[in-house]
């Protein structure tokens, strides 16, 4: 038999709407003892509130929304794994919606959802940041912050064309991915290599553009002078670029270097295997549940250096 609110109040000797104001996060009008003996009694029985009234009582669901990144990867997916367990521990439960959703659909998602919190992991268009606002939901624009001079997407493009440069390579290239378009994250990385370059007093990067498919691929990368040193959005590019490499003969990495981005399951198995950047993001998303569940007031700042970057030496540089 499900456990009500009434069984609830029935153990705690209080009335039912007590048991209300306290579990929808307004226990402070309540003496200390009176929230305990709720809480302990909520223990005892597992109760979960029922997620629709709750919603109706706060104007927010038990709901997080996660905006997805533009080309998630199976690293996003661990991620994911580990903050929905984190938040179904405490009765919250982890919401996705697509990065390409138009606003029309977005504020649709918004308004059925009602989420406590949005978080966005791909770039937010003024268009969406107004549905927001009007939605009265706040929103940790975590792409944004990691992509500031000095969060973990810039330092990672940086720390790409400084790997390049220390193992000898005196010309930079950086491949871009067509599926990312322009999203914050692309021009954070392909900036801190841009930067990286300046620093030690070479040219701009040479940018390529790879599609995924070998046929355009080709031409990209045959377009790179022998002994460059090529900087790449994720590692599907490195992949791409590598395959290309070697059906037009270039030889990794004496003739051209890659070094990918984001330490997939996928740099260990190319042929040579790829050099890569990781981040340590799996704490930074426990810290993120963390916070949310302690009532705190995150900001973006919080999480501009989600996760240390650590470079995974492979064989193609």
């Amino acid at each position: 038999m499900r456990v009500s609110s009434k069984d609830v109040a029935q153990r705690a000797g209080v009335s039912r709407s007590t048991v209300s104001y306290i579990l929808n996060g307004h226990g402070d009008r309540f003496n200390q003892a009176t929230r305990e003996a709720v809480e302990r009694a909520v223990a005892e029985l597992g109760y979960r509130p029922h997620s629709a009234g709750r919603a109706l009582a706060r104007g927010q669901s038990d709901l997080v929304l996660l905006v997805l990144p533009i080309s998630p990867n199976s690293q996003f997916s661990q991620m994911a794994d580990q903050m929905t367990e984190t938040l179904a521990e405490h009765g919250l439960s982890l919401l996705m919606c697509s990065a390409t959703a138009s606003p029309r659909s977005f504020a649709a998602v918004l308004t059925t959802a009602r989420p406590r919190l949005v978080i966005a992991l791909s770039e937010l268009s003024e268009a969406k940041r107004a549905v927001l606002r009007s939605a009265d939901v706040h929103a940790l624009d975590i792409a944004h912050a990691i992509s500031q001079p000095g969060g973990s997407s810039w330092t990672a493009g940086r720390m790409q064309a400084e790997h390049l440069m220390q193992r000898g390579y005196r010309r930079i290239a950086y491949a871009r991915l067509t599926e990312a378009r322009d999203d914050v994250l692309l021009r954070a990385r392909e900036q801190g290599v841009r930067e990286a370059c300046q620093a030690a007093g070479l040219d701009g990067p040479q940018v390529i553009t790879v599609t995924l498919r070998a046929d355009a691929d080709l031409d990209a990368i045959a377009s790179l002078p022998i002994g460059t040193g090529l900087a790449c959005y994720n590692d599907d590019t490195a992949a791409a670029a590598l395959a290309a490499a070697r059906v037009i003969g270039r030889t990794v990495p004496q003739e051209l270097g890659v070094v990918g981005m984001d330490d997939t399951p996928l740099a260990t198995q190319t042929s040579p295997r790829l050099t890569t950047i990781g981040f340590g993001l799996p704490t930074s998303w426990n810290r993120l549940a963390q916070l949310l569940l302690q009532r705190h007031e995150t900001t973006d700042a919080d999480f501009a250096d989600a996760g240390e970057c650590q470079l995974i030496q492979g064989e193609s540089t």
